[in-house]
């Protein structure tokens, strides 16, 4: 036993340090990378200070894929993890969500293919098609900082988000761990944010492949975004989406992955292909001036850099239908996760270097398309008209299998939700979820729901792709920040090691969602924080309505979580405490917005009183679920 632990002092010190070598040579090169102004793809490559940063990047990131391999040797001390065996969990809190919507065998359940055919396919959407362009507007040649600054945000949350979500390995974990460590009231608002934020999600997706067709066919899109004809193409295309998803799962799983490795091949061979060529002479004004940090986080929403992450989570909405055991699950699900978020910030660099050398040459003006890229670049000689068909092609089909991924994942959430009777009961009956002669759940009742959701938001924006993209992007970034809070509430079911280090930086992350948040256009905080509020309020609304038996909602027998709101339940104060935040938020969000003085003393007053309204709130959310935890624990004993 003594020999157990002092090897696993030894290899945690290993892995620390590993890590704090890997960040430091990342740091290193990357302020060295900086310094160097305005290069060639070229000769960036023969640069040694882009190999130092990509090695120590790579040295963080195997650090942190070790964190599930540090385990503790035997110890006496009960571990408060879910046990693998069918018998219930002994705290009365833990909702019984059920480990599996569809009623297969352990054959059906999804591979390591599949896995990665969510998350990559949740990713790899229209955000590289419409963020890069606009993120060059935004940011000039220092559009790298941008996605770099997004890809460390990201992979921070997804670090937080997978490692805590293991410890469960269940469909529907992303809203019932926060149901575990605040109650019920809390679940609301959450459930607000991922419904609509997925089910807006397709609709956003299927406005984005119109206007890749519109390149072909322009009297589908105007200036002002798509025209009638556009938006009733729009429309089809949502319903195709969702319809989709009705086919048999394994077929849907398997069609899903094919598209991904065809989304990924097209935008790769692209970046190649230009890597290679000779742009045309310089003809612009040369690269424009650098950002400074304002620039930088308020580009990450604006510009849509956020949205073009956003999606890894798809395979922990599903975690207990992946295939194997406890460890085979957590070795599919970080693969699939950590390798997409790492794989798509070097995918959206290196698309962002090509675009930004050649754009020039092109002639063409700031967010124009990939396609008129190819115009004067040749390769070897031959010109490069063919990528034109690649790129179109992407255009439409890199969309629609994002939205096939986020309407597959919320299918599953929803289900969820309806066994627990956060929404009605009747989403999960087996006559609302199969189809006749179907042995296994297609969810067609939650999908027609999702379907009318979907086509509602999509005529009310008038199918403008950006206001879409932020109404998907700012509930998301909601949901992440609360999953962070959440991992710090139950801390104790974390193992040794590096994970004693995953509570601050789900701190840290939760803070630079604020500031990202915080620095964004007014315009698209409140509209994504009203939305929230709306969800929020029907999911309230209607269980009392239908308690006050209101004619005409009879079938809506969800419960009354509402009524809590008036009585001294502990699921209150984390409610009030969330709630409030969103409120200080979006406040915040409107003096920033009003501030006529940029000068530096005043955004870096204002930013300090996000972080410290941020801190306060993460504390007093962290203080308020154990709180909630003790008197629930204490309420429920013999």
């Amino acid at each position: 036993m003594g020999d157990q632990r002092v090897r696993h002092a030894l290899n945690t010190i290993a892995r620390m340090v590993l890590c704090a070598v890997g960040f430091v040579m990342s740091l290193y090169g990357t302020v060295r990378l900086d310094g160097l102004g305005s290069v060639g793809f070229g000769d960036l490559m023969r640069k040694p200070d882009l190999w130092i940063a990509a090695t120590g990047g790579l040295l963080t990131a195997i650090a942190f894929v070790a964190l599930g391999r540090s385990q503790a040797p035997p110890d006496p001390r009960p571990r408060r993890t879910a046990p693998e065996s069918p018998e219930k969990p002994e705290k009365p809190e833990q909702p019984k969500v059920p480990e599996k919507p569809d009623n297969g065998n352990a054959s059906d359940k999804l591979s390591l293919f599949e896995v990665v055919g969510l998350a990559a396919g949740g990713v790899i959407g229209s955000g590289w098609l419409l963020a890069v362009p606009t993120l060059h507007e935004s940011l000039g040649e220092a559009a790298l900082l941008g996605w770099a600054a997004g890809g460390v945000l990201m992979l921070t949350i997804a670090v937080v988000m997978v490692e805590f979500g293991l410890i469960s390995q269940r469909t529907g974990g992303l809203l019932f761990h926060p149901h575990d460590a605040f109650g019920p009231l809390v679940v609301i608002i959450l459930a607000a944010s991922l419904w609509i934020s997925y089910a807006i999600n397709p609709a956003a997706q299927a406005a984005a492949a119109v206007n890749g067709l519109a390149e072909v066919v322009p009297a589908l899109a105007g200036e002002g975004g798509l025209t009638r004809v556009g938006s009733t193409l729009a429309v089809l295309v949502t319903a195709a989406i969702i319809a989709f998803v009705l086919l048999p799962r394994r077929f849907v799983l398997r069609t899903n992955a094919a598209l991904t490795l065809l989304k990924i091949a097209i935008p790769v061979i692209f970046v190649v292909c230009l890597a290679l060529a000779v742009p045309a002479p310089l003809t612009g004004p040369g690269p424009a001036a650098g950002p400074t940090s304002t620039g930088v986080l308020s580009a990450l929403i604006t510009s849509g850099v956020i949205y073009a992450y956003i999606g890894f989570q798809a395979p922990l909405d599903v975690t207990g239908e992946v295939r194997g055991g406890r460890r085979e699950v957590a070795r599919r699900v970080r693969w699939a996760v950590y390798g997409t978020v790492v794989g798509s910030f070097l995918l959206y660099s290196a698309l962002q270097l090509v675009y930004a050398e050649h754009m020039a040459g092109s002639g063409a003006e700031h967010g124009t398309s990939y396609a008129r890229l190819t115009d004067t670049a040749t390769l070897a000689g031959a010109p490069l008209d063919w990528l034109v068909v690649l790129v179109r092609l992407a255009a439409i089909i890199a969309p629609i299998g994002s939205g096939i991924v986020f309407t597959y994942a919320l299918s599953r959430e929803v289900y969820a939700l309806s066994a627990e009777r956060y929404v009605p009961s009747g989403l999960h009956e087996p006559r609302a979820s199969r189809l006749p002669g179907r042995t296994s759940d297609s969810f067609w009742l939650i999908l027609l729901v999702n379907l009318v959701l979907a086509l509602v938001v999509l005529v009310a924006v008038g199918g403008d792709w950006q206001t879409l993209a932020v109404l998907n992007t700012i509930p998301i970034l909601i949901l992440y920040a609360v999953t962070c809070v959440v991992l710090a509430v139950r801390s104790e079911l974390l193992g040794t090691g590096l994970q004693q280090l995953l509570p601050f930086a789900a701190y840290a992350a939760f803070v630079v969602i604020a500031l990202v948040v915080n620095e964004s256009a007014w315009d698209r905080v409140w509209k994504g924080v009203a939305v929230i509020a709306w969800g929020s309020l029907v999911l309230l609304v209607l269980p009392w309505l239908h308690h006050l038996r209101v004619p005409g909602l009879g079938w809506y027998d969800a419960k009354n979580h509402g009524a809590r709101l008036f009585s001294r339940d502990p699921a209150n104060r984390p409610f009030l405490v969330l709630a409030l935040y969103l409120v200080a938020l979006t406040l915040l969000s409107a003096v920033r917005h009003r501030i006529d003085d940029d000068s530096v003393w005043s955004v870096w007053s204002l930013r300090a009183l996000v972080m410290i309204v941020a801190s306060g709130a993460f504390v007093l959310l962290v203080g308020a679920g154990r709180r909630y935890l003790r008197q629930t624990l204490t309420s429920t004993r013999p």
